[in-house]
């Protein structure tokens, strides 16, 4: 073997592609695993003080790590490596996760939720990080893209199994969060760490260390909030405008909403066919999906013309995460590109927050939830409008590409 091929770094294949993929979803799982069994946690939780307000918040607790220690995740990563901080979390969301299954007592439930926060700080950081580092661009778009698609399929399935579990006591829901101990497995056997990488794949010697670029990272987190606010607008809110809009049986309001989020793995796939036009095409396309989609729900007479604009703002959210994804990997060199991921975390899990604030803030102007979406909607078309012009000026700026 020559020392031309000794010295080439380790190419990473479809073994590690599909690790990253599979543990992408864990931070998504630990919230809806949880959704559907909040009134049998309320029913067995209900001596808690104030059940109503703590009870929920098994479910919210996660979420709310992964905005306060994301960014400090990243900081790990860059200084310390990528593969030890995402095997170490994904211990940490095990045990976690299982806490409750052999704990009854609601705060070491509590406990038990806010470890598997600091494991998914660390998973959703590093995977978005490995993604960049192990694959090249095209590559990387195309693992995006299957990370949609399976991450929404892996979510009706985990819904499931969670409704079913939750049957059998209180306790089994949490049963699934015992799947982190297989991708830890896989994880030890066939992750590795990456080497720097050049634009064009090549690896590269380690460079002179440079400032963090925060004016960069600021604007990942400003364009991210934003459209992460408006995102949660629906997913949040479209069960309580159904009740509104007529369909008022459990149910149906379940199969109502399960209907139109057969746009998100469609989405994932635009996302995938629309790389070749750049970031900025995607984002102007977001946005106009949002307008039609909240404009459309916000005037819908009723609950089925709901659904066929909620299929439109599914569409969307299907485009927006791997788009946005795929955008702040791209502002960040090997060096930085823990930190600039875990900044992107934190900001898409703050608007989880912010999102249902900013909704009642516009439901109390306009009178109404339906008219909140429709104002959410004209806000998303204004922001279409100013997507398009900034990408036109930029377009016109850096002249012809070639190759592009």
């Amino acid at each position: 073997m020559s020392s031309n091929s000794l010295s080439q770094p380790r190419q990473a294949d479809w073994r590690q592609g599909w690790i990253l993929v599979i543990s992408g979803f864990l931070p998504v799982m630990a919230i809806i695993a949880l959704a559907p069994t909040l009134p049998t946690l309320l029913g067995h939780f209900r001596d808690v003080p104030n059940p109503g307000l703590m009870v929920p918040l098994l479910i919210t607790a996660p979420s709310a790590c992964i905005a306060l220690f994301a960014p400090g995740a990243g900081v790990i990563a860059d200084r310390f490596g990528r593969r030890p901080l995402l095997l170490w979390s994904m211990a940490f969301y095990g045990a976690g996760g299982l806490v409750p299954f052999f704990i009854d007592n609601f705060w070491a439930v509590v406990a038990g939720r806010f470890v598997i926060g600091f494991g998914e700080a660390g998973v959703l950081t590093v995977v978005n990080t490995l993604l960049a580092d192990y694959f090249e661009e095209k590559a990387r778009h195309r693992w995006l893209m299957i990370q949609g698609v399976v991450g929404s399929v892996l979510g009706t399935v985990t819904i499931a199994c969670s409704g079913f579990l939750a049957a059998q006591g209180w306790q089994y829901p949490f049963l699934v969060y015992a799947v982190a101990i297989p991708i830890l497995l896989a994880g030890i056997a066939f992750l590795f760490e990456p080497a720097p990488r050049r634009k064009g794949g090549a690896a590269q010697p380690a460079a002179t260390a440079t400032p963090f670029p925060y004016a960069v990272a600021l604007m990942v987190a400003g364009v991210t909030v934003l459209l992460s606010t408006i995102y949660y607008v629906q997913v949040i809110n479209f069960s309580v405008l159904l009740k509104d809009l007529g369909v008022s049986d459990p149910k149906s309001i379940g199969l109502s909403m399960a209907l139109p989020s057969i746009g998100v793995p469609l989405g994932a796939i635009v996302f995938k066919l629309t790389t070749r036009f750049g970031a900025g095409s995607q984002i102007f396309l977001v946005f106009l999906g949002y307008a039609i989609g909240l404009s459309g729900i916000g005037l819908a007479p009723d609950y089925k013309v709901a659904l066929a604009f909620a299929f439109v703002q599914q569409l969307a959210n299907g485009i927006i995460v791997p788009a946005l994804i795929a955008w702040a990997q791209s502002k960040f060199s090997f060096e930085h590109r823990g930190r600039g991921m875990g900044w992107w975390a934190s900001s898409f899990f703050v608007a989880q927050f912010l999102s249902p604030a900013v909704v009642n803030v516009m439901r109390a102007s306009v009178g109404n939830l339906q008219g909140a979406f429709l104002a959410f909607g004209l806000v998303a078309a204004a922001c279409a409008v100013g997507a398009c012009l900034l990408h036109v000026r930029a377009t016109r700026s850096a002249g012809p590409q070639p190759g592009v």
